[in-house]
């Protein structure tokens, strides 16, 4: 009985140790995700400020402020 619960213990643990190992490799694809797509917002505007922005904003209608 009691080598059953420890086999049972050693699995549960060996699960919980991938299940973490997994969830912080999510979490750091996640991470390197959010700092490509800042990079690249970055970088867009910068484009967008020299004049090679691929997509220009519409103008604005006459009468309204920008």
């Amino acid at each position: 009985m009691t080598r059953a619960i420890m086999t049972l213990e050693r699995a549960v643990s060996g699960i919980e140790t991938k299940s973490l190992n997994a969830s912080r490799g999510v979490r750091l694809v996640i991470g390197f995700g959010i700092i490509a797509a800042s990079y690249a917002v970055v970088i867009i505007e910068g484009l967008h400020g020299v004049g090679l922005a691929l997509v220009s904003p519409p103008d604005c209608p006459e009468g309204a402020s920008s």
